[in-house]
């Protein structure tokens, strides 16, 4: 074949292409628009943590009184604490 219409051939095989690829982005960039959003306005709203979360624990020597508050509302369930610092 003639050089000039293999030319055009793969010109318009890379048009198609690059439309295509066009089409399945912007399919992908509509089925975002429903989602909701990650992120959470935090000073006004607090996150919604799931039951069995097991994040850091925060303990205070130096204002603890030794109440066992902190026992009975240990997530892990912590049976025995020494007093004695």
């Amino acid at each position: 074949m003639f050089p000039m219409v293999t030319e055009f051939m793969n010109y318009g095989k890379q048009t198609i292409r690059a439309a295509r690829y066009i089409g399945q982005s912007f399919i992908i960039t509509l089925s975002h628009t429903n989602r909701l959003p990650v992120t959470i306005q935090y000073p006004y709203e607090k996150s919604i943590t799931s039951e069995r979360f097991r994040g850091r624990i925060h303990f205070e020597f130096d204002k603890c009184i030794a109440c066992e508050v902190c026992v009975r509302v240990c997530p892990i369930d912590l049976p025995i604490v020494d007093w004695k610092f």
